[in-house]
């Protein structure tokens, strides 16, 4: 550590939006990113500095999340499986928006990982200097391989249903 969070976070086409694990032990982990102004999320605030928008805060931490989750697995020689932001517990942040070119750190730390695939963090986002300016419970969802497996499957086999096994309503 630190090394490139890429291969532990499942994500393509520049999803991945974090840089670095910056280290990780069995029940948490500390993340960085250092937004530019060319990042899929970057726009112009009032005076016509690239930042990124607070709410993209909360994908951090699900990316970090993501990002403890790969290497649990990788260390049990496993690949990394999909997993699912839930939702989060009062989401706040100090600031309206993160300045590109600064680093940010993103600390995750988990709060508890049932059996059946669920699970929460408690998660930070800090400055440079380590001030803390944003906070939020995070839940998350990781289906077991198997059933991963069986509905990629499933939607294969019958293309007419989504993973979930729903047939199509049309646009909503």
């Amino acid at each position: 550590m630190p090394c490139a969070i890429g291969p532990y976070v499942p994500h393509e086409a520049g999803m991945c939006l974090l840089d670095e694990v910056l280290a990780c032990d069995e029940h948490s982990l500390s993340a960085s990113v250092r937004p530019s102004p060319e990042d899929l999320f970057a726009e112009l605030d009032g005076a016509g500095q690239a930042v990124i928008p607070a709410w993209v805060g909360l994908e951090w931490m699900a990316q970090a999340i993501a990002a403890w989750s790969g290497l649990q697995a990788a260390r049990a020689g496993q690949s990394p499986r999909v997993g699912f932001l839930l939702g989060s517990r009062r989401y706040e942040s100090e600031l309206h928006a993160f300045a590109c070119g600064q680093r940010w750190q993103i600390d995750v730390q988990l709060d508890y990982r049932a059996d059946n695939g669920l699970g929460a963090f408690k998660a930070t986002l800090s400055d440079e200097h380590g001030t803390q300016v944003a906070r939020a419970g995070v839940n998350v969802f990781e289906p077991p391989a198997q059933a991963v497996a069986s509905a990629v499957s499933e939607t294969q086999d019958h293309g007419q249903q989504d993973a979930a096994g729903a047939a199509p309503q049309g646009n909503v």
